[in-house]
């Protein structure tokens, strides 16, 4: 995020300051927001602990952020299928997985797999690209019309790291079927792993979010608002999680070869995302390419 320098510190860290980013971003409104609004703010966004942990672990090696982000939030991962992920750490794999609570669940996927693949990357996009300790394991999306952050997205899927993707962008809601589930996958996993021969590795992720979270979810696609207002609460949602337990089932990887082009690439998508789901209900399951999605989830 721009404009996070506020409150600079011996660590080198700046201490993120809801006010100056106001200022900064909305210079015409900011001096009209009270400042009882932007308490409840920083209280909602959890900015005094997110301050504290960042100025406490700023100079961290990025595995080691990683594993103080688990230890900070109390998460633990259970793996089912580890040797579908054993077989696979060592052959380029572009790992797939839902996204059921937006942040968490990326951080124990990462811990989970620095075991198996120590130079293991994670594409992203959004602030997170903007913690410092991290980035050395972000492969940013790129941005339209620069040449050059395209070529550095298909420079990192050249390599021999495996990369972790969340197909949706964001994370799951809930369906009328009460199914949570991710909305449409983008193809861009297909297409990378075709071009660059890596096989896919699917995982289910556990993992809910509050009755809130979806409540506001759904109100505001009742109301047709595209600004993903609930993702204002995802800070909050992540501090819920706290002391959880995920499961993560990963399946049998899938050949490159399986990709095959006569399927568009947004169906295969489709059908890969429906297999990662149903992972989580039938672990031993295979990937089957001529298997319609269904929804709700069968």
């Amino acid at each position: 995020m721009k404009g996070m320098e506020t409150i600079p510190n011996t660590s080198g860290f700046t201490r993120i300051d809801i006010g100056n980013l106001l200022k900064s971003h909305f210079p015409k409104i900011s001096p009209f927001v009270p400042r009882w609004t932007i308490r409840n703010l920083e209280r909602l966004l959890h900015i005094g602990e997110i301050n504290d942990f960042l100025e406490a672990h700023f100079q961290d090696d990025p595995r080691e952020f990683v594993r103080q982000c688990v230890l900070y939030f109390e998460l633990t991962g259970t793996v089912r299928g580890q040797q579908y992920l054993e077989d696979a750490a060592s052959n380029r794999p572009v790992i797939v997985a839902n996204h059921p609570l937006g942040g968490p669940e990326s951080l124990v996927l990462m811990d989970v797999l620095a075991s198996y693949a120590p130079e293991v990357r994670m594409v992203t996009k959004g602030i997170i690209g903007e913690i410092k300790p991290l980035q050395p394991l972000l492969v940013p999306i790129p941005k339209k019309h620069d040449r050059s952050s395209v070529e550095r997205f298909k420079t990192a899927f050249a390599s021999d790291h495996p990369i972790i993707i969340f197909p949706a962008g964001y994370c799951s809601r809930v369906l009328s079927n009460g199914e949570i589930f991710d909305f449409a996958w983008h193809p861009t996993f297909v297409k990378m792993a075709r071009k660059f021969d890596r096989p896919v590795l699917p995982v289910h992720i556990s993992g809910a979010n509050s009755k809130k979270f979806y409540r506001i979810s759904a109100w505001r696609r009742a109301l047709h608002i595209k600004t993903s207002l609930e993702s204002l609460y995802l800070p909050d949602e992540m501090y819920k999680q706290r002391g959880n337990s995920l499961v993560l089932t990963f399946g049998h990887p899938i050949t490159p070869d399986a990709l095959v082009h006569d399927i568009p690439d947004n169906s295969l998508a489709d059908r890969i995302r429906n297999h990662v789901f149903r992972l989580g209900k039938m672990p031993s399951a295979c990937f089957d390419c001529d298997v319609e999605p269904l929804l709700p989830l069968m």
